[in-house]
């Protein structure tokens, strides 16, 4: 009985808690807005770099308090306007294919979000570790990412994790997703 009680106290304090969240504003005048959690931090400058794959700094990178959660907003200047939508979904779902040696698509679609249209792809890839000290297992992780038109170039939000912690983040990374504001 002890057992019983204890399972259905645990359920009521696991399915009770509900993830607070700040909204947020970036961009050149601060015109895209997101709800991002309120255990995010905005990342330096310089600690954006280290994460970023490029040569520019990302217009804004969030972290959790362990940094191994990464959420973040940049543009690239490729052009891009919403009649190019289907061209580019091609574009970019080849590109995430190439990113893994691996790939699981849990979500794979062009929708609407606030209005405007965004291509989303949410997966799980795993790279393999080729170093000859490692174990040679396949490093997993859990992306979510979606791309829109933005003054005629691509404006990409990118959330990471560790698969193993997919779980965690999921519910939370959709509603920030699903959160997505721009001025034009």
């Amino acid at each position: 009985m002890k057992k019983i009680c204890f399972a259905i106290a645990l359920l009521g304090v696991v399915s009770g808690y509900t993830q607070s969240f700040q909204r947020v504003a970036t961009g050149p005048n601060e015109e895209i807005e997101l709800k991002i959690p309120d255990s995010f931090t905005n990342m330096s400058d310089q600690d954006r770099m280290q994460q970023s794959y490029s040569t520019k700094v990302p217009l804004a990178m969030f972290t959790n308090e362990a940094q191994d959660v990464m959420l973040g907003v940049n543009y690239n200047i490729m052009q891009w306007t919403e009649s190019d939508t289907e061209l580019v979904y091609g574009f970019y779902k080849a590109s995430v294919n190439n990113l893994f040696d691996k790939v699981t698509f849990i979500q794979d679609e062009i929708k609407e979000i606030n209005g405007r249209t965004f291509i989303v792809f949410e997966i799980v890839g795993s790279i393999k570790d080729d170093n000859s000290f490692s174990s040679k297992r396949a490093q997993k992780n859990y992306t979510y990412i979606q791309y829109t038109s933005w003054k005629d170039q691509v404006l990409l939000f990118n959330f990471s994790c560790k698969a193993r912690v997919k779980s965690q983040w999921e519910t939370i990374v959709k509603e920030t997703m699903e959160s997505v504001r721009i001025k034009d």
